[in-house]
C-alpha cells in the first residue's frame, strides 16, 4: 500500500465522519448577541437599514440586489458568488426600537430569523439580536454544512459579525456584554 493511496484513504474516512456527524446534528441553531453603541437608537438604526454595508452574508458578500419591497419593507437579494443566492425580507419594523428579518437560502435548504431590538441606555443604545436557524435535510451537501456552521462559531457569530459591521460603519467600537 502506498502512502499516496493511504492518504486518500485517510481523506475518504474523514469526509464520511464528517458527513455522519453532520446527519446526526440537529435542525434548529440559536444564536444571541447584545452590544453597546455610544450612539443613539436612531443612529443604530440607520447603519442596520443600510443593507450593503451590513449584509446578513458577512464578507461572504459578493453584491447585493434591491428586490420590490413587501408591505413597505425592504428585500434583497445577496449574492455569495458560485450560484449561493440568499433572499432577505425584513417583516417587522418599529423604527427605532425592534425589527425582524428572515433569511432564506438559494443553495441551502436553510432559513433564519433573526430579531433586533434597540432600546436606550445610558448617553447610546444596546442593540440585542436573536438568531434562529433552520438547516433541513434535503441536499448532499447539508451535513457538510451543519459541521462547517458549528465549527465556524454558529449562528452566535453570524449576529457578532453584523454587530461589528454596524460599530465600524458608526465608527465606534461594539461593547459586548
Amino acid at each position: 500500500m502506498t502512502l499516496i493511496s493511504l492518504g486518500l484513504g485517510g481523506l475518504a474516512l474523514l469526509v464520511v465522519g464528517v458527513v455522519v456527524i453532520g446527519l446526526l446534528m440537529p435542525e434548529r441553531y440559536d444564536g444571541r448577541s447584545q452590544v453597546l453603541y455610544p450612539k443613539t437608537a436612531e443612529d443604530v438604526w440607520g447603519a442596520l437599514l443600510d443593507y450593503d454595508r451590513h449584509p446578513m452574508t458577512g464578507k461572504m458578500k459578493k453584491s447585493v440586489q434591491a428586490q420590490p419591497a413587501e408591505n413597505s419593507l425592504p428585500v434583497w437579494i445577496e449574492n455569495m458568488g458560485h450560484g449561493q443566492l440568499v433572499t432577505v425580507k425584513t417583516v417587522e419594523a418599529e423604527r427605532p426600537r425592534h425589527m425582524v428579518r428572515e433569511i432564506k437560502s438559494k443553495g441551502v435548504p436553510m432559513t433564519s430569523r433573526w430579531q433586533y431590538t434597540l432600546e436606550p441606555a445610558g448617553e447610546g443604545c444596546r442593540l440585542t439580536i436573536e438568531g434562529e436557524t433552520y438547516i433541513r435535510s434535503g441536499t448532499w451537501h447539508v451535513p457538510i454544512f451543519r459541521v462547517m456552521m458549528v465549527l465556524g462559531g454558529g449562528v452566535k457569530k453570524g449576529l457578532d459579525i453584523q454587530m461589528d459591521m454596524v460599530a465600524d460603519t458608526l465608527h465606534v467600537e461594539a461593547q459586548r456584554e
